[in-house]
């Protein structure tokens, strides 16, 4: 159930001392269009693409296969996640598809320690509106949880942890590289179309 934060919940964030925002999300009608307009007119480059083997998400309660394109880029030290839901299913994302046809949707943290991470803000009375976790064919786990932070901060936050072979990994430029070589993600090639 969602409430507002009061004061001493303020104080009890202290605690739960999440990283900077690192990843904002974005949800589009077409992936490849984004990717293209993202490159060509904010100059934001390379783009990667997610080769995920399961997206295992609960939403509402229910558990279901959740079907996604995914495409990843840097600005500075802030990755840019553009998402293309390849369903109609109900999730977090079909909202802002049916509302608005896609935009802005979430920022994210990466963080160590994802499930104290996530009962520390459950504790303070923020919910869980979706989470998931995302393997891709390579063999790297990413757990993620998109808290109910609209009432208080205008937007959702999502609750990152990614694992490569059991080791913790950020996403980032050369980690996006990294991941080419174990088969977890491809590089998009930016090609003009009409």
């Amino acid at each position: 159930m969602e409430r507002s934060i009061s004061t001493a919940d303020w104080e009890n964030i202290k605690g739960v001392k999440l990283p900077k925002v690192n990843q904002i999300g974005i949800v589009v009608p077409d992936i490849g269009k984004a990717v293209r307009y993202y490159s060509k007119i904010l100059n934001i480059k390379p783009w990667f693409r997610s080769k995920t083997a399961s997206n295992n998400a609960v939403f509402q309660g229910e558990s279901f296969s959740l079907e996604l394109d995914i495409a990843l880029a840097f600005s500075g030290g802030l990755e840019i996640e553009l998402i293309q839901m390849l369903t109609d299913r109900k999730c977090i994302y079909s909202a802002i598809m049916k509302n608005q046809g896609g935009g802005l949707h979430h920022i994210g943290t990466m963080v160590t320690g994802f499930d104290k991470k996530i009962e520390q803000l459950k504790t303070m009375g923020i919910g869980v509106i979706q989470s998931g976790i995302i393997k891709t064919v390579g063999g790297a786990v990413t757990k993620y949880a998109y808290m109910d932070t609209i009432s208080t901060c205008g937007i959702i936050s999502e609750i990152i942890e990614s694992k490569l072979a059991g080791m913790p990994v950020f996403h980032n430029n050369f980690m996006m590289h990294v991941g080419r070589l174990t088969g977890d993600i491809d590089l998009i090639p930016l090609k003009d179309s009409p």
